[in-house]
């Protein structure tokens, strides 16, 4: 069996980023950016007013003679000497010879042409420089960057139309079992809802992938004829349930017959021992075990990262964090243990309910708790990994 990490290795190792493609901004959200982004203006562009006010070239006295008016988007053509001002708002130029915003809160209008300042000024206060935010030249968005909502705003605040992005991969999931049949249906005897697609697709969407949805019953041929079309049109086919070595497991051989390159199968893991893992030129193959939530640690421990990956994200992991732990544990020497757990501040409690079949402690949990081989006996007060789950 594959170790953990050699198991994370050899996914990496087939993991390349997908080809470059350029999006408009707004359709940018979610992806991984292919090139440095470089300012082509400073930001803001002139000395600009953060405050509603009085934007004065200070003197000894506190009265400044009024010169006019500067909204914001006005072209400034004033020349201010010591003891002028004009009118400013929020986001508008500051004339020369200004070196202040005096805010509007501490100003008295004496008339028309007059007004009084009741606090000390300082130099250049409520003015943002030109350039403070970033200058001609610079790197705004370096390559890798995930594109946030802050990052497309960014991105809006330079001038930039269109963003060269790393494609998206595209992804088949495919159920295999005669057992499932889908939400809101009868159930009969022998019968189960299929839940692996629902919680692997909502994850997918979690983290900004979409994915194509099918299932099908334990019959070899159709088994193979439906992954066969996915690896043909898709860069990810993610497979849950048949890669056992059951009478009606067809999934192993399908693979083996279609030619998929073994990567692993079988981890020393619980849950999700029979995980397989096999690529096809660059199409990658994933066969997850079909209890739901051994198909859920899996996923976040060996297919997001690869999706990130592909997708030219520089963080490919989760976030892991050490963390003490709350609860006893005792588990097989040989095996690595990912338990569902809760963590708050610098503690991770063990969830109850831990089967590789139910999904109830994902609904409360927040993270994978990693208890790594070679050891036994976990106790209160010990230091373990917690692998961060995406909300």
């Amino acid at each position: 069996m594959t170790s953990v990490q050699e198991a994370i290795s050899i996914i990496e190792s087939k993991s390349n980023r997908l080809s470059i493609q350029k999006v408009d901004l707004i359709e940018a959200l979610g992806y991984s950016l292919a090139e440095n982004i470089v300012s082509q203006i400073d930001m803001p562009p002139f000395n600009q007013s953060a405050m509603d006010g009085y934007a004065v070239a200070m003197h000894e006295s506190s009265d400044y003679k009024l010169m006019g008016v500067i909204k914001a988007g006005d072209k400034s053509s004033f020349e201010l000497s010591p003891g002028e001002c004009v009118r400013i708002f929020t986001g508008a130029v500051v004339p020369n010879g200004a070196n202040c915003v005096a805010k509007q809160e501490i100003v008295i209008v004496l008339n028309d042409s007059e007004i009084r300042v009741e606090e000390v000024l300082l130099d250049l206060g409520n003015i943002r420089p030109k350039g403070e935010q970033i200058e001609i030249g610079d790197i705004g968005l370096p390559k890798g960057t995930f594109l946030n909502t802050g990052a497309i705003g960014f991105a809006a605040i330079l001038g930039v139309k269109s963003l060269n992005v790393f494609r998206k991969p595209k992804i088949t999931i495919i159920a295999t079992g005669s057992e499932l049949i889908k939400p809101g249906q009868t159930l009969t005897e022998g019968e189960i809802y299929e839940s692996n697609t629902f919680t692997l697709q909502a994850a997918l969407k979690t983290s900004n992938f979409d994915a194509e949805i099918q299932t099908v019953e334990d019959d070899y041929e159709i088994t193979k004829s439906k992954i066969k079309n996915a690896i043909a049109l898709k860069d990810v086919v993610i497979i849950t349930g048949g890669i056992s070595v059951g009478d009606y497991d067809f999934v192993g051989t399908a693979l083996s017959e279609l030619k998929v390159t073994t990567g692993f199968y079988k981890i020393k893991q619980k849950p999700g021992k029979p995980m397989f893992f096999g690529y096809q030129g660059e199409k990658l193959i994933f066969a997850l075990p079909g209890n739901p939530a051994s198909a859920l640690s899996c996923y976040y421990n060996y297919v997001l990262p690869a999706l990130n990956l592909l997708s030219g994200k520089t963080n490919a992991h989760l976030e892991k964090r050490t963390l003490t732990l709350q609860s006893n544990y005792k588990k097989t020497v040989k095996m690595t243990h990912f338990l569902k757990g809760y963590a708050q501040d610098e503690n991770v409690q063990i969830l109850e309910k831990q089967s590789s079949a139910m999904l109830n402690s994902f609904v409360s949990g927040n993270c994978l708790i990693m208890l790594e081989e070679g050891r036994e006996n976990w106790s209160i007060g010990d230091k373990v990994q917690s692998i961060l789950i995406p909300q």
